[in-house]
């Protein structure tokens, strides 16, 4: 009888243990969905040499955006190459301009390349901002932890 009796507590602390053991593993899903949720946004940077894709570039940050999965912080996009001449024509930069507002995009273009393509970059909007050498930049970025692609 005695031999029952420990056989039984034993086996109710055993289902109490396991019980237990199943209700913290959700607690540990939640603290871990908190913790990601704590982490530090993403930032983004493309290069590209075609100022017609920063349209798509766009609609990409704003699908980012309103996905978690991205833990989107902010997109920058850096053009180089000849299209820095684009950045000038009006026609061509009205779609543009209105695409980088509504993803909020940061846009910059390559020094180096206005330069070698004698771009005035006094007719550049004001929402292109020129840096030096628009590789070296997006190498400074990605060491400052920028997810970097280049199209």
């Amino acid at each position: 009888m005695k031999t029952k009796q420990i056989f039984i507590v034993l086996i109710s602390s055993m289902l109490l243990l396991a019980a237990c053991s199943e209700t913290q593993k959700p607690q540990e899903q939640t603290e871990t969905a908190t913790e990601r949720a704590e982490e530090k946004k993403t930032d983004y940077l493309t290069l590209t040499s075609n100022v017609q894709q920063i349209r798509a570039i766009a609609h990409a940050a704003q699908i980012m955006q309103k996905n978690d999965l991205y833990n989107f912080g902010r997109m920058e996009v850096v053009i180089c190459g000849q299209t820095v001449t684009e950045l000038t024509n009006s026609e061509v930069m009205e779609p543009i301009l209105k695409a980088i507002a509504e993803g909020n995009l940061e846009v910059k273009a390559c020094g180096f390349s206005v330069s070698g393509q004698k771009v005035d970059t006094s007719l550049l909007p004001p929402e292109i901002e020129v840096v030096d050498n628009g590789i070296a930049y997006a190498l400074e970025k990605q060491l400052a932890g920028y997810e970097v692609l280049g199209l």
